[in-house]
């Protein structure tokens, strides 16, 4: 399929449980991913081998990568570096963001 509507995803993220299936569009080089985690949601620390970009579509989501930490909102993103520890939580509101990786 080539067309998608973001709001047709099960946005529902998974933050504890890496091994369950993850709502994306996945190609041959590249995934995105729709998330939606409730309030208080936390992403233990974590690495993996693929370079990682997170947009913030609604509310706000704080993010640690290495040693740096921040706050992001709408509009906001991240850039992850392959292999490199980070971490993510949503704050007391529901928060939205695309998440894009390259498929190794």
């Amino acid at each position: 399929m080539a067309f998608y509507r973001l709001a047709n995803f099960e946005r529902t993220g998974v933050a504890t449980n890496d091994s369950e299936p993850r709502p994306a569009i996945r190609g041959k080089h590249v995934e995105l991913g729709f998330y939606r985690y409730p309030p208080s949601t936390r992403k233990q620390p974590h690495s993996h081998p693929e370079e990682q970009i997170v947009v913030i579509t609604r509310g706000k989501l704080g993010y640690r990568v290495a040693g740096e930490t921040r706050v992001l909102g709408p509009g906001e993103a991240v850039y992850i570096p392959a292999n490199v520890e980070h971490e993510n939580w949503s704050l007391d509101e529901e928060v939205e963001f695309i998440s894009c990786k390259n498929v190794l």
